[in-house]
């Protein structure tokens, strides 16, 4: 059973045309909109006329074969349709098929294989011609007319098909689809069809065009399914607890392979033999397995398209012809004449600048992955590394003060001997919220917890009802008095939040310093309790304690080291000091970290994601706050620009001066999470002005 599953994931991989029809029918969950796009126009069509052909575009894996034979499959089932019409599907890889007239030779024996008895006879005299490709169509035409039937061909790698056609054939076939009513071409390529861009050429903007994009976090969710809906229950099982509980970890991958489907069925390959703890287990598995694929593309290239691929992939980032001359040792008139064949080949794209001097990137982001991780040193596979954690990290949708009570929780642990009685303490504590808690037993990174209790919450009960019904009768006063009264028996999120509840009703009442001072001492001034509070009103903004909260943190940093095991209370100084616009206060509290070298200890920590959450926050507030400056200097720092490479180019994208054109440089893997960043910053930038 096992040994059948794994055949038929390959299949459906490497040979989607060798796929029963019902069974590729049954597992098509992407591509619908193009799908229905060009079956609708089939379907409607009655070929009276010469009609639109069209051309499929996409890079390796896009699904362009899997398309194409969808369509034809559903011309063929069609009763109606089928009596006049018929597909040809012809094989992803054509070897025979040499010229114009071996393709007409080709479609003849499709024909005949098709329909033997109203056909063999035109296979048996197209063999028989002198390779003459005008009397072969002649034929083909003759015999449709006759059988009063049309035919609709689908032809995957056109590009490759068209390499081998002289003009003159070029010329002969562009007559026959647009003068002959006859005959519809549905092509599929992945490289740039010069053909039709080429003025000169007999094919310009000839075919209608239709590009086949990554797919989304959604479609690849609905492909994964799908995957595991044809394989069996446990893979069901399987897929919907990653998508439930880890869908981080393969958002990451999605994003880092560009949304590639042949990639991510790789994927779903790679989850079947065991889940992962992390996005780079998974693309590591995913780059070994793709190995044989990419190497042979590499074999294709001349040796000069070798050494400029090597460079510009090793760079990561966009370059210029300029830049790649200069590493490549080559001609700058050969860089570019190279550049313009690999931008046909689909291997390189070029991003235009307000220069002339434009960019020039690897195309296909997972290729340039790939390429790192197999032929770069220990910092190059670092580079991806650091990227593969920053996306886990970002597209995880957790409550990101959870998260990073969690982890710093974890880390001040470490920095002391803490036994297991001091944990049960605290999950013991009634005045301990329960997501600490859970972020607590979640953050032990012991293996044995044998000494570690589970928590129960007991019959604890908030007082919102009755605050509100106090409020809703106008009794402020006896509201204030219960929130009083149930001081001690309230956990710090609900007292804080009843307590906004009424700041909200009656905001003269309200004493931020009395009821912030109040809040702090509800946390014992313990490091954690207070970090959450002080994490939970910023989420929320509570603005009523922004400025309270700020002198309170103000004086308690000064008795408290920079280190690692003050990293929570480290954080919420910088962030309480951007949201009271106190850039002066927040600059000069960063250099005293850069001095103890806390920011060196911090990039590296054990702890994955706590890099990431402790700047994202930082970047977020201080591009919102217009501090783009500060901001640049803290992700250009030493490797951190490697390490925060979405929040550089987040930053660089508010300059108006040259900085702005590195913008240009980033890869398409990273537009998606930039862009995130950008509308954050403008959340931000509203939520707290």
């Amino acid at each position: 059973m096992e040994d059948n599953n794994t055949k038929s994931h390959s299949v459906l991989l490497y040979n989607t045309q060798n796929i029963d029809a019902q069974l590729l029918k049954a597992g098509f969950s992407i591509r619908k909109k193009e799908y229905q796009r060009i079956w609708k126009d089939i379907q409607t069509s009655k070929m009276t006329h010469p009609e639109t052909h069209y051309l499929i575009q996409g890079v390796r894996g896009a699904g362009k074969t899997t398309l194409l034979s969808r369509l034809s499959y559903e011309v063929a089932e069609d009763k109606k349709l089928s009596e006049w019409l018929i597909p040809i599907l012809l094989n992803e890889e054509e070897y025979g098929i040499l010229s114009l007239f071996t393709f007409w030779l080709r479609i003849a024996e499709k024909l005949a294989e098709q329909d033997a008895k109203r056909y063999t006879e035109l296979f048996e005299q197209v063999s028989n011609l002198d390779d003459s490709a005008e009397m072969a169509w002649e034929l083909i035409q003759d015999h449709l007319d006759n059988n009063q039937q049309k035919i609709i061909v689908f032809v995957d790698n056109l590009g490759e098909l068209f390499k081998d056609f002289d003009n003159n054939e070029h010329a002969q076939l562009r007559e026959v689809l647009s003068l002959h009513s006859q005959i519809r071409l549905i092509g599929g390529s992945s490289q740039l069809l010069e053909a039709h861009f080429d003025v000169s050429a007999p094919f310009y903007q000839f075919f209608k065009l239709i590009n086949l994009k990554s797919i989304d976090e959604t479609e690849m969710h609905q492909l994964l399914r799908s995957l595991a809906t044809q394989t069996g229950e446990e893979a069901v099982k399987t897929i919907e607890e990653i998508i439930t509980e880890h869908p981080e970890r393969i958002e990451a991958v999605r994003r880092l392979t560009d949304g590639v489907p042949r990639t991510i069925v790789l994927l779903f390959q790679i989850i079947m033999e065991g889940a992962k703890e992390s996005s780079y287990a998974y693309l590591e598995e995913t780059i070994d397995k793709t190995t044989p694929l990419y190497k042979h593309r590499m074999d294709d290239l001349s040796r000069q398209q070798k050494a400029i691929v090597h460079v510009i992939a090793m760079n990561w980032d966009a370059m210029s012809t300029k830049e790649i001359a200069e590493q490549t040792r080559l001609p700058s008139k050969t860089v570019s004449a190279q550049l313009v064949k690999l931008q046909q080949q689909w291997i390189v794209d070029k991003i235009e600048t307000n220069t002339k001097n434009h960019l020039y990137i690897v195309k296909e982001r997972f290729f340039n992955i790939w390429y790192l991780m197999r032929y770069g040193n220990q910092r190059d596979k670092r580079r991806v590394l650091w990227l593969t954690r920053f996306l886990e990290s970002w597209c995880d949708e957790r409550e990101l003060s959870e998260r990073f009570v969690e982890a710093a929780f974890n880390i001040e642990n470490n920095q002391t001997n803490i036994s297991d009685v001091y944990f049960n303490a605290l999950l013991a504590s009634e005045k301990l919220d329960s997501e600490i808690k859970k972020s607590i037993l979640n953050s032990i990174n012991f293996k044995d917890k044998v000494g570690i209790v589970d928590y129960q919450d007991n019959d604890y009960k908030n007082i919102e009802i009755q605050l509100r019904e106090l409020i809703n009768k106008n009794k402020v006063d006896n509201a204030y008095q219960l929130l009083e009264s149930n001081f001690k028996n309230l956990t710090i999120k609900d007292y804080l939040f009843n307590l906004h509840t009424l700041f909200l009703v009656d905001q003269k009442k309200f004493i931020p310093e009395v009821y912030g001072l109040k809040l702090f001492q509800k946390t014992n001034f313990a490091t954690l309790e207070a970090s959450y509070l002080l994490s939970i009103v910023f989420n929320n903004n509570f603005y009523e304690y922004k400025e309270v909260f700020f002198k309170i943190l103000s004086e308690v940093i000064k008795s408290v080291d920079i280190e690692l095991g003050r990293i929570a209370m480290v954080h919420s100084y910088c962030i309480y000091s951007l949201w009271n616009n106190d850039f002066e206060s927040f600059k000069s509290f960063y250099e005293e970290m850069k001095k103890v070298d806390f920011l060196e200890e911090l990039s590296k920590i054990d702890n994955e994601d706590m890099f990431y959450m402790f700047f994202e926050n930082i970047i977020i507030m201080l591009l919102s706050k217009g501090q783009n400056e500060i901001c640049f200097n803290i992700v250009t720092e030493s490797e951190f620009k490697e390490e925060l490479k979405p929040f550089y180019y987040a930053t660089v994208s508010f300059f108006k001066d040259e900085r702005q054109q590195e913008y240009l440089r980033m890869g398409p893997e990273l537009q998606g999470t930039v862009d995130e960043i950008l509308q954050k910053v403008e959340e931000y930038r509203v939520k707290y002005a």
